[in-house]
């Protein structure tokens, strides 16, 4: 049910780029896209290696304004295997461009960064559901490189050092979770098909880090994850 909720929600986040007016501005450049990718813990609550394929889908946009570049991310999976997951992404952020040097540009700023994940597995407390949320401030780099008129890539590194962490299980919130990092990272390559349409590919990764806590129940091993989801879409310039 989660995959087809996943997948009917495409449609309309690429109505969104269809029908959004050509008047916002020229230099927005929006996308959706479709992935496919892998989550692995090396430990979960304690609980050693778990990995799971996935599902995925997101949309973002960028918006220069001379030196400055905003950008917005939303990126969300569903678990394909018997681990029971999903994960949510989501990202804002406002750089300025300091250093211009022929084809290439490159950014730094700050920004605001919340991940999500949700499973529910056997080997986890007999498959009862956790939920575990990570939230906080970012620093960020952005390098923009112009390979040719209508070839373009980027990489952006998202760095939140002491994201702030919280868990629920059984309808219980524990927020008392020391800080702890987490990361993002974002290849991509976009062509230009037309003058508003594009093809965009893309190479999305994110890890983080959830301390050790104590809960009512007792104590809670820390979790450490990394993923990865290759992503195909379509842009469109406003």
């Amino acid at each position: 049910m989660r995959r087809r909720l996943l997948l009917s929600a495409l449609p309309l986040l690429l109505c969104l780029l269809l029908v959004l007016p050509q008047a916002v501005s020229a230099e927005v450049l929006a996308g959706v896209h479709l992935g496919y990718g892998r989550t692995n813990y090396s430990q979960v609550l304690g609980h050693k290696d778990l990995s799971n394929s996935e599902w995925s889908a997101g949309i973002w946009a960028n918006y220069h304004h001379e030196e400055l570049l905003f950008t917005a991310l939303y990126h969300g999976s569903l678990g394909l295997q018997d681990f029971d997951a999903n994960r949510h992404l989501a990202h804002v952020g406002a750089n300025y461009r300091f250093l211009v040097e022929d084809i290439l540009q490159v950014y730094g700023g700050l920004g605001y960064h919340l991940v999500s994940t949700r499973f529910e597995t056997p080997e986890i407390d007999s498959g009862e559901r956790h939920v575990l949320t990570g939230h906080g401030f970012t620093g960020q780099v952005v390098v923009d490189i112009a390979l040719s008129e209508e070839f373009k890539t980027s990489a952006t590194v998202v760095a939140n050092p002491w994201a702030k962490w919280s868990h629920q299980a059984d309808k219980v919130t524990d927020a008392n979770i020391d800080s702890a990092p987490a990361f993002v990272y974002k290849i991509e390559l976009n062509y230009d098909v037309s003058e508003d349409f594009g093809a965009h590919l893309s190479l999305l990764g994110n890890t983080y880090k959830v301390p050790a806590f104590t809960r009512s129940s007792g104590s809670i091993g820390e979790t450490k994850s990394s993923s990865v989801s290759i992503n195909l879409g379509v842009t469109r310039k406003f």
